[in-house]
């Protein structure tokens, strides 16, 4: 199937509308839709579409200042000629069962038909807007820039302090390329995010506006390709009052030079985009968030899968592209032996990339010894896979550079050491690439019993100089290139739905809306360090639930005091998914491995529980090395939460620590794993006005406070 019948097929699903049950209506109208959290109202009117209102579900308050005009696609070329565009409005259906309002436009000449479609899914979390544009007409046409979501007139409050807040990826080092930023929100604003899913230090496509501690609005986009999340304030030539509040704008979508074509009777799809508000601080809006990111957007698991699993990763620790049978083997038994529930064999199994086979001079027995021993411990198979990467193999499975050419972004430059070729990477957006990698990605799941497959390097490209794939002008590269990846992802879950899809493109580069959907879990930074490793998590858990997040850590590979194997290292990974990673394991004591056996037991029968429905409270500043760092997850189903507290390269010895989120009027136990505080029962009044006071012995120690409310 074509991209183009992909991302079709994709629409029809996003957007069926009930026809048993949809209400068409041509004449002046009202419609209502409603989250948990978010309400919007919509109004035909003498056929135009307005935005009317868009506030918390719970409060009555309109974030718009004025009316919102639906933005649509301007104008169209079609044989060498742009034509303004002039959209009539022609029906609005809305479907009860799905909650989708599909607004119907048409335009003349060229024929097309614009669908714009708001969907608001029960339970916490935002409304979600996306678009369609349909060639009607006999001819291809170039369509350019259409927003997925545009916002305008939102009021900037006078009585108390807006502040813009967004988050980078970190992907290779959270300390270099992450970061959590905050501006002040005034009558200058003007910030243009670039996401980009090859850019570890790009934004995440998502940005929060929060009104002092008691009221927010965010946006999101559900894609993986280069965007933008674009906020500014607005003039009066943008309609604002010089003499009144200030006023901001928002697009979220595609950069606005993006172009590309559509053919006759082909559909567009704008990607979706959603906006949500809230009530109280930005852990309180990201709560939110999460909620419908574990209930609406990522696939399912297995059944009986308990997620998140605990990963033992095998790269250097067996000598890394070196590794032999016995190697894997004898981790085998390591891992299991630690309480280890998924051993996921890395990027050293194979003899080449693009060459997908184990590699028969250092595994001459193939995956099945190592298959069988993963399996017989009871525990689940993962491997790593690089799959848009060629080789110069010529086994008739290979990805090979020379017999497939035309699927390369350019001229495909080999690895000297022959391993891994980074610089021979295939474009997805073309369709017999995409095919070949399908089949790859099947082939290997089937053959190999794998359970857990790990996908790695940019499975997306932003750039290519071949002009026989889908892509036309540059701009609409990284677009055609995502919709290949989302299809990959897609074919596997359908065929293999037990399967468990690891994220990583270099640990955390494709970080958004639209890869959660494709996976089960994102690697966040590719420094697997302990000071990274939770800056990592205290950036990303801004947008995304710390259960759908996950952390490597490797022992005295960057520092040999904050990263020896022991719990200060293991518990900067613990606050999300915790996949351990050794480097050398033969030097562990047997009081250090004791102590990885106790991490995760505490990680099993305490943290994992929790994390299923967290809300994580960012109570100390941002990890830098120098000053007490920390969060508090609390879990408000189970009653019950986690106080994760460093002392790294500091001189404090002990410090108070307010927590956030509890009832003031209830009580909570409290003790802690290395008794950093005395055991006792404190009020929720007590804990987040006076804190709990905790004393950590010397530098890069650290403890777990657990806390459990009295029934």
């Amino acid at each position: 199937m074509a991209l183009h019948g992909v991302w079709l097929a994709l629409f029809f699903l996003l957007a069926a509308s009930g026809s048993k049950l949809a209400q068409a209506s041509t004449g002046d109208e009202t419609w209502h839709l409603r989250t948990d959290d978010t309400t919007v109202t919509l109004e035909a009117r003498q056929g135009k579409v307005l935005l009317t209102e868009l506030g918390s579900a719970s409060h009555g308050e309109n974030w718009l200042m004025a009316p919102v005009s639906e933005t649509l696609l301007p104008s169209v070329t079609q044989q060498g000629t742009a034509t303004a565009t002039k959209w009539l409005f022609e029906q609005a259906t809305q479907d009860p069962a799905s909650r989708e309002l599909v607004l119907s436009f048409s335009n003349a000449s060229p024929a097309m038909e614009l669908k714009s479609i708001w969907r608001a899914r029960p339970g916490h979390g935002p409304i979600e807007h996306w678009l369609t544009i349909t060639n009607r007409s006999q001819a291809k046409i170039t369509i350019g820039h259409q927003d997925s979501l545009s916002l305008s007139h939102i009021a900037i409050p006078t009585e108390d302090s807006m502040d813009a807040w967004w988050i980078r990826r970190g992907a290779s080092n959270a300390t270099n390329e992450g970061g959590t930023f905050v501006r002040s929100v005034g009558r200058n604003s003007d910030e243009n995010l670039v996401s980009d899913p090859t850019d570890g230090a790009s934004p995440v496509p998502w940005l929060a506006l929060q009104v002092g501690t008691s009221r927010g609005l965010y946006v999101g986009w559900e894609f993986s390709g280069v965007g933008r999340v674009h906020f500014h304030s607005l003039s009066s030539a943008d309609g604002a009052s010089a003499a009144g509040p200030g006023q901001l704008g928002i697009e979220v979508g595609n950069n606005p030079a993006f172009k590309t074509d559509v053919q006759a009777g082909e559909s567009f799809v704008v990607p979706p985009a959603f906006v949500g508000c809230y009530r109280g601080d930005i852990d309180d809006g990201s709560y939110t968030l999460h909620r419908f990111v574990l209930e609406k957007l990522m696939p399912r698991f297995p059944a009986g899968y308990i997620h998140p699993t605990l990963a033992y990763n095998l790269y250097l620790d067996s000598g890394g592209p070196d590794a032999r049978e016995k190697d894997v083997l004898r981790s085998i038994d390591l891992a299991k032996s630690l309480g280890f529930e998924t051993f996921v064999v890395d990027a050293m199994w194979f003899p080449q990339s693009g060459d997908w086979r184990w590699d028969p001079k250092r595994f001459p027995h193939g995956s099945q010894p190592i298959e069988q021993a993963i399996h017989r411990q009871d525990m689940k198979f993962g491997l790593w896979m690089a799959y848009t990467q060629g080789s110069d193999h010529t086994d008739p499975e290979s990805l090979n550079v020379m017999s497939h050419a035309d699927w390369f972004t350019g001229p495909p430059r080999l690895d000297p050491e022959g391993h891994i070729n980074w610089n021979a990477q295939i474009d997805l957006g073309s369709d017999s690439a995409r095919d070949w990698v399908e089949h790859a990605t099947q082939r290997i799941v089937s053959e190999y019993k794998v359970d857990y497959l790990k996908t790695d390097y940019t499975p997306i490209a932003t750039s290519c100089q071949r002009t026989d794939h889908r892509h036309h002008y540059g701009v609409d590269v990284s677009y055609w290139s995502t919709l290949g990846y989302y299809a990959v992802q897609e074919a596997l879950l359908r065929k293999f739905p037990d399967l468990i899809l690891e994220g990583c493109s270099g640990s955390g580069h494709i970080k958004d809306f639209g890869d959660i959907q494709r996976v089960h879990v994102i690697a966040m930074n590719d420094t697997l360090s302990s000071l990274p490793n939770r800056q990592a998590i205290y950036d990303s858990s801004f947008a995304f639930p710390p259960s759908v997040l996950m952390d490597y850590t490797y022992e005295k590979f960057y520092d040999t005091v904050s990263d020896a194997p022991e719990p200060y290292l293991w518990r900067s990974a613990m606050m999300s998914q915790w996949q351990i990673d050794p480097t050398h394991s033969a030097s562990w004591t047997p009081e250090q491995r004791a102590k990885v056996r106790r991490e995760v037991e505490i990680y099993k029968s305490w943290i994992r529980p929790i994390l299923a429905d967290v809300q994580a409270h960012h109570i100390l500043p941002r990890p830098d090395g120098y000053h007490w760092d920390g969060m508090f997850y609390w879990n408000p189903s189970l009653k019950r939460g986690t106080l994760y507290i460093f002392r790294p390269n500091s001189e404090t010895t002990q410090q108070q620590i307010n927590l956030k989120g509890l009832a003031g009027n209830a009580k909570y136990t409290v003790r802690s794993e290395d008794h950093s505080t005395k055991d006792r029962t404190y009020s929720g009044a007590e804990l987040m006005k006076s804190g709990v006071m905790i004393r950590l012995p010397g530098r890069y120690t650290s403890d777990l406070v657990y806390l459990e409310e009295v029934r």
